[in-house]
């Protein structure tokens, strides 16, 4: 086994092989240690599971050559209907809807099931000649050695790196093991996960409905099929995921309702709960966080993966550019960069979707009159509307090279 490389990264998950891919894209050595097998995320059935990749992803993705196969199995966004309402009263009149052919950026997103992003992940990390992957291997301890770090793994051995990159999750053991502390709190809510297939085409359209107990997302897959991403509050989502089948989709078509035709459930059904989870640093001397580890949302914005892949853009623009100037690429002044880019913004999308959530799961008539009479105005106004599917592409700030 080889034992020095450039980058050390900690955590096989999805940002995890596009950071050890996108490091190896500029000509650095990389591990990729995980504790499990990194195959095992590929051989799932479908399950409903799925990414809205935005557009600046996508861009990121052909960059490094991985979206030619990812393309194939993705459905695009094309429109984006958002409405509120109560399980009692049904929707009301308010809602909004952007629609893609108002931006340049198109199409402004795209879903990906997780399983076919995984396999076409793997399937370029075990063909990399600078990617060498340690599966089924556990950090035990990380030490500094000569201005780098020596990394004992749980069977003895021992690799050295500049560089140590955490992807390893929300819970984040690494992290935890540098001293990085993180900032946030458990919601009152958890989410709830499937995928159903339904009666009548969706063209394309992605739909939020919000309700008192938490917002309901119906994002459109291949084949009529949509994936559900749905919050609950805790008792309720406790109560629904003891359900039999039946029970649920009768308890999911009270919030769903009939636009789509009948509806019936397809692949696994999940459940876990919901954090808001920021770190308060994300560099020290020869270490960086990225992704889930960085980071974790209220899913009311669909923007966790997203944002992991702009953290690795940024992350590699920064020592890229070190590198090539001939300086350390893991010092902590050149980390301190990457800090400076992406946590401010991270902590921004963060508490905005922690706001949006609290403004919108409440029963308080006097914050619902002001939602109808809000989102009324933003449906009428064509700038607004841009500004919002701008973001939701990916393309405010300053965006990194791979981005681009």
């Amino acid at each position: 086994m080889k034992k020095k490389f450039d980058i050390v990264v900690v955590g096989a998950g999805i940002n995890g092989q596009v950071m050890s891919l996108a490091a190896a894209h500029h000509g650095f050595s990389v591990a990729l240690i995980d504790q499990k097998k990194i195959i095992e995320g590929t051989l799932r059935k479908f399950d409903g599971r799925a990414y809205a990749i935005a557009f600046s992803s996508v861009q990121m993705l052909k960059n490094l050559g991985l979206w030619d196969k990812v393309s194939k199995k993705a459905q695009p966004v094309l429109n984006i209907k958002v409405s509120h309402g109560t399980l009692e009263k049904g929707p009301y009149s308010s809602s909004i809807t952007f629609k893609n052919a108002d931006i340049e950026a198109s199409p402004m997103a795209h879903m990906v099931e997780d399983r076919y992003l995984r396999q076409c992940l793997n399937s370029e990390i075990t063909k990399n000649n600078l990617v060498d992957v340690l599966e089924q291997k556990e950090v035990s301890q990380i030490i500094d050695y000569n201005y780098k770090k020596q990394l004992m793994l749980n069977e003895s051995s021992k690799i050295q790196t500049s560089l140590v990159v955490a992807s390893d999750g929300i819970k984040s053991p690494i992290t935890k093991a540098m001293n990085i502390k993180k900032m946030g709190w458990k919601y009152k809510q958890s989410g709830l996960v499937c995928a159903v297939q339904h009666e009548y085409c969706s063209n394309n359209t992605a739909f939020q409905y919000f309700l008192p107990e938490g917002p309901l997302a119906i994002l459109p897959l291949q084949n009529n099929i949509a994936s559900i991403v749905w919050t609950e509050n805790i008792q309720n989502a406790s109560t629904i995921a003891k359900m039999s089948n039946e029970e649920y989709l009768g308890a999911l078509h009270k919030r769903f309702g009939d636009f789509l035709g009948q509806i019936k459930l397809t692949g696994q059904r999940f459940s876990f709960p919901l954090n808001l989870s920021i770190a308060e640093k994300y560099v020290t001397n020869n270490f960086a966080v990225i992704g889930d580890a960085a980071h974790g949302y209220h899913p009311i914005a669909g923007q966790g993966l997203n944002a992991g892949l702009r953290d690795i853009a940024a992350l590699v623009d920064v020592i890229t550019s070190a590198r090539d100037r001939g300086e350390d690429f893991s010092s902590l002044n050149v980390l301190n960069q990457y800090q400076k880019w992406r946590r401010f913004d991270n902590q921004t999308l963060g508490f905005a979707t922690d706001n949006f959530n609290k403004m919108f799961s409440s029963y308080n008539p006097l914050l619902s009159s002001i939602r109808n009479l809000g989102m009324k105005i933003f449906d009428k106004s064509d700038h607004a509307k841009r500004v919002f599917m701008n973001q939701a592409a990916g393309l405010n700030g300053d965006l990194p090279t791979l981005m681009r």
